[in-house]
């Protein structure tokens, strides 16, 4: 019997776990943030519906959450302390009758690592008695159930678990050493022979691997020959040497920029992140699979954040999940919090999954970060505002030679306040499963109420015609208002002309996998989506480019009574076209559960 405060205690445990505030875990769910309190606090268990995306934000499977056991992996992390992997979701899966059971090695674990560093597995988990750690060197077996005592997390300066100095063939404990230095409260250590003597029939380069524990968990670092480990001024964490030396720059990573056919920023850098990473996958896809290339949302304050895929609906989360991405978000965080961020860019970075970034340099856009210079002093990126600044320096000598040292990347301006890390991966659905979620994601957005003072769907359909129809507003609005309020129309138009054509695309594509009985009506909706571009397309090419209006006497002269007639006409016959697309999507959803 499913017991809702357990239930509760579980979700409450696992959202702390992620670092995740009720009003955050709301948001990605789309709900309210009183109902993770109903939740939390026993008075109600999760909406079916909701489950599987619960699932994959608290990487944990939906039985766990609604049955869960007394012993719960709450982090497991694959890492020769320099490399990592998030196996939570993974490991959970040998818990059973409340042990963990798990031999750790090449064959045992979904990915690898290829180094000559010493590589274990760490885990925190919880019991009845507490929250603990523990590790298991590779090759050795990792046993824990209920009576096991694992290292407790202290809540002052961190703790020394397990110390090494040499590689995986041959490796020395220093534990002894460790503490002698721990005595002398020195500020770090730097891997010589001197301070860690090697054995001498070690071949190969040797490393220094630290192991410790503090109040978040447990933690491994690993630094080669010569380089330093740092603690922080608390001493609660541990840090590498941010050396001048200590840069890493991801090359060949492609250009950004709207009028490019990825005018959806953030569709366009996590696209840029996928090829990174090795995902075969095209942009039209990424539009597809997440459901932005049904997304329409507008403000009538006419404000140019409308345009954002994820302003008011998470279109993320289900991207992430038909790419099998298990990722880590931060938004608006305090300047003590960038220190640890900074690092797991880093370390991001260096396995070559580049985090995806909002409010990099100029405006707040998507982009991708590549790389850093000087010990992470200096990120680089893929904006959408690159292009601007290349043609502007494009004859000064200084530019082009910071171009030469950072391959081409420009310099991230601002710290960005929202920012999505990828850290592991879990099985992928199906081409068709996706398609059925995107689809779902269409009817739910469609028809979704005002989020964040943003209108979704019609509402924002409605709302976009109403203002263009607003006739009194623009015989007395300023010049400025008036110039504003049309590159705003400009850039949601851009926006929704992108986004139909990508569903177009995106469909054709799906005609290769469904069932006979689905063909029909998907090939239909193409035809839909293919007739929205034909009319979106002619009429946005045909407005006067606002980069152009300083040409004209007054920006009134630019943008007629008769354009917003027609254009808000455009915008009826899109609804109607919509609505098809709502049916059709409903036979296909029907029919697929009739299969």
């Amino acid at each position: 019997m499913i017991s809702a405060d357990a239930v509760g205690k579980r979700i409450s445990t696992l959202r702390k776990e992620k670092q995740l505030s009720q009003e955050q875990l709301a948001e990605q769910l789309n709900i309210s943030a009183q109902a993770i309190s109903k939740w939390e606090t026993g008075k109600s268990l999760p909406e079916t519906s909701t489950l599987p995306l619960l699932s994959q934000i608290l990487g944990q499977s939906i039985d766990r959450i609604l049955m869960p056991q007394q012993l719960v992996v709450l982090q497991a992390i694959y890492t020769d302390g320099c490399e990592s992997y998030d196996v939570t979701h993974f490991i959970n899966q040998f818990v059973v009758d409340n042990c963990l059971t798990f031999f750790l090695n090449d064959q045992t674990l979904p990915h690898r690592i290829h180094s000559h560093r010493i590589k274990l597995l760490l885990i925190k988990y919880q019991i009845p008695s507490g929250t603990y750690a523990a590790y298991v060197l590779q090759d050795n077996l990792l046993a824990i159930h209920l009576d096991s005592e694992g290292y407790d997390l202290p809540s002052g300066e961190l703790e020394f678990v397990f110390t090494a100095y040499g590689n995986e063939r041959k490796h020395l404990n220093i534990m002894n050493k460790m503490k002698h230095y721990q005595y002398f409260k020195w500020g770090q250590f730097t891997a010589t022979h001197e301070l860690f003597p090697s054995l001498i029939d070690n071949h190969g380069e040797d490393y220094l691997l630290l192991v410790y524990v503090n109040a978040s968990g447990i933690h491994a670092i690993s630094c080669p020959e010569g380089d330093s480990i740092h603690y922080t001024s608390d001493r609660t964490e541990l840090f590498g040497s941010d050396s001048v030396n200590d840069c890493c720059i991801v090359q060949n990573v492609g250009q950004l920029g709207f009028g490019q056919g990825m005018d959806c920023s953030w569709a366009g850098a996590l696209y840029l992140s996928l090829k990174t990473m090795g995902q075969e996958t095209t942009y039209e896809t990424v539009m597809g699979v997440s459901g932005a290339c049904w997304r329409v949302a507008f403000t009538p304050v006419w404000d140019y954040s409308s345009a954002d895929a994820l302003v008011a609906y998470d279109y993320a989360a289900p991207a992430f999940k038909a790419y099998g991405l298990q990722v880590s978000r931060t938004d608006r965080i305090t300047s003590k919090e960038r220190e640890l961020e900074m690092r797991h860019i880093k370390e991001s970075i260096k396995k070559h999954h580049l985090p995806i970034a909002i409010n990099l340099r100029v405006a707040p856009e998507w982009g991708i970060i590549t790389g850093y210079l000087n010990g992470g002093e200096t990120l680089l990126c893929r904006s959408y505002f690159d292009e601007e600044t290349f043609e502007e320096h494009k004859a000064d000598p200084e530019f082009q030679e910071h171009m030469n040292i950072s391959k081409g990347y420009l310099n991230v301006d601002q710290w960005p306040f929202s920012l999505i890390r990828f850290n592991g991966e879990v099985a992928k659905p199906s081409a068709l499963d996706n398609l059925y979620a995107s689809l779902q994601v269409k009817l739910d957005s469609m028809y979704a109420g005002e989020s964040r003072g943003y209108k979704l769907g019609y509402q924002a359909l409605q709302a976009w015609r109403e203002g263009l129809l607003d006739e009194q507003w623009y015989q007395t609005a300023n010049p400025q208002d008036f110039a504003r309020r049309l590159g705003v129309n400009h850039f949601c138009l851009m926006a929704l002309t992108d986004a139909r054509r990508s569903a177009a695309i995106y469909l054709k594509d799906m005609l290769s996998f469904p069932a006979a009985s689905l063909t029909g009506y998907l090939s239909e909706m193409a035809d839909v989506y293919e007739q929205m571009h034909s009319r979106l397309q002619p009429f946005y090419a045909s407005l006067t480019d606002v980069k152009s209006l300083d040409t004209f006497h007054s920006p009134k002269k630019v943008w007629t009574k008769e354009q917003r007639q027609q254009q808000a006409d455009l915008l009826q016959s899109i609804e109607i076209l919509e609505r098809r697309g709502d049916e059709l999507a409903r036979r296909i959803l029907a029919a697929a559960g009739n299969d």
